[in-house]
Order: structure tokens, then sequence, then C-alpha cells
């Protein structure tokens, strides 16, 4: 009676339709990932700071957005930084060029 007992508990706890012996595969934790910010335009008065359009928001060297620090400003890229690694978003697509 107390081996039917047990064997029910041990049954409830697993699929009762998957083959013998079959064991669920290990979940992995997936890292979240950030996008990147879109680069949608840069804005240099002559005698003052640049400043650039990020998603919409006009954000100056050394503020952040979307976790993420703008690092500077060219007249045609900006550089951004997260942790220790640097993007560089070119303000027209056809401008990107990589580098292997």
């Amino acid at each position: 009676m107390c081996l039917a007992g047990l064997s029910l508990l041990v049954r409830a706890e697993s699929d009762p339709t998957a083959p013998l012996g079959w064991q669920a595969p290990a979940t992995q934790k997936k890292t979240a990932q950030r996008r990147l910010p879109e680069l949608q335009g840069i804005v240099c008065p002559q005698q003052e700071t640049c400043s650039v359009i990020l998603d919409n928001r006009v954000v100056q060297p050394g503020e952040q957005i979307s976790g993420y620090t703008l690092k500077s400003v060219q007249d045609d890229a900006v550089i951004l930084q997260r942790g220790g690694r640097q993007w560089r978003l070119a303000l027209f697509h056809e401008q990107i060029k990589i580098h292997e």
C-alpha cells in the first residue's frame, strides 16, 4: 500500500504523457539586451556644445538615455557607451562601415 502511494507521488511530479526516462531540458537564464537608441539628428549651434536627438529626445554629451551615455558628438555620428563597450551611431545608415 505504501509503495502504491509513493509511486502516485512520483508520477504526479512528472508529465504522465512523456516517454519513460525523459527529463525536461534545463532552462537557460536569458540576458536582457537593451536596444540601441535611434540617432535622428545632430544639432550644432555655431559656438555652443552640440546636442543630438536620440529616440525623440534631445541629449547633451555626458547625459544618459536608455542606459547608454552619450560620450561624444561628431559631424555625422555619435559615440554611445554602456559599461566598458562603445557604439558608433551614424546619422545616415548608408555611411555605416564595419571594420573587421
